[in-house]
């Protein structure tokens, strides 16, 4: 996938979005910032943006987004349940029609074992695991999606993901 494919992809989506008078919101975790960052490069994007939270950290995804310490702590940062409730918290600080968030394991660069903060490896099945919420006024609902390779190719391949997520649902509710 190239920048080329995802700027297109960005393009569409802020089409789409403008055509159904939608706005739309992240918060986003792994991605910090991307893909939001992304749909910006869009002329246009002003008029469907209306925010985006770049949640990198426990602190914030409590303080800001309003998710349940309980929920980090019981099922982890990276989950269905802290996804959903990362994109309700969005939804609900900016008032948007469609949130989306997007927590998961970027992973390192180039090392071959993962290693977190504390030293301890990190099972390599984690590494390329996200999770996307996604909310509307009819709901919230999150989806598990796993990305090979390296942290940069997980990372553009999860704002690829949420494009075509934007994209279907307005193909299936709107068209």
């Amino acid at each position: 996938m190239s920048n080329d494919t995802i700027y297109d992809k960005a393009f569409d989506v802020v089409e789409e979005l403008r055509n159904c008078d939608l706005k739309i919101s992240f918060a986003e975790s792994l991605t910090g910032g991307m893909i939001s960052s992304r749909l910006v490069d869009i002329v246009g994007a002003s008029d469907v943006l209306k925010g985006s939270v770049v949640s990198y950290t426990n602190e914030i995804k409590m303080n800001v987004l309003g998710v349940n310490p309980e929920t980090i702590e019981t099922y982890t940062e990276v989950s269905e349940q802290c996804a959903c409730e990362m994109a309700q918290g969005v939804m609900k600080l900016t008032g948007s029609d469609i949130a989306i968030s997007a927590t998961g394991y970027a992973g390192t660069y180039e090392l071959p074992k993962e290693v977190d903060l504390l030293g301890e490896g990190l099972d390599d099945s984690q590494t390329g695991t996200v999770w996307f919420g996604f909310a509307t006024e009819d709901g919230v609902s999150a989806v598990c999606q796993y990305f090979p390779g390296t942290r940069d190719a997980v990372r553009a391949q999860a704002v690829e993901f949420v494009f075509d997520m934007i994209l279907e649902y307005i193909s299936e509710n709107y068209e």
